[in-house]
């Protein structure tokens, strides 16, 4: 995941590359290189879900909470 990685930038460009597809106007090569860096893109926001994830699990446990 990249250093400044900007979940909500991250979760708009998804967004944008869900609408294109409904839109119906992509080309096959298009289509593929929209598909390659959707899961890209999906790939670095549950990289940064999962961090955050276990940054919570860690003060929780600090905290003795459950």
């Amino acid at each position: 995941m990249k250093k400044n990685f900007n979940f909500a930038k991250s979760y708009e460009e998804l967004e944008i590359i869900a609408e294109e597809f409904e839109s119906g106007n992509l080309s096959l090569e298009e289509g593929l290189k929209k598909f390659e860096k959707g899961l890209i893109i999906a790939k670095e926001c549950k990289g940064y879900i999962e961090n955050i994830e276990n940054k919570i699990i860690e003060i929780k446990k600090r905290h003795n909470l459950k």
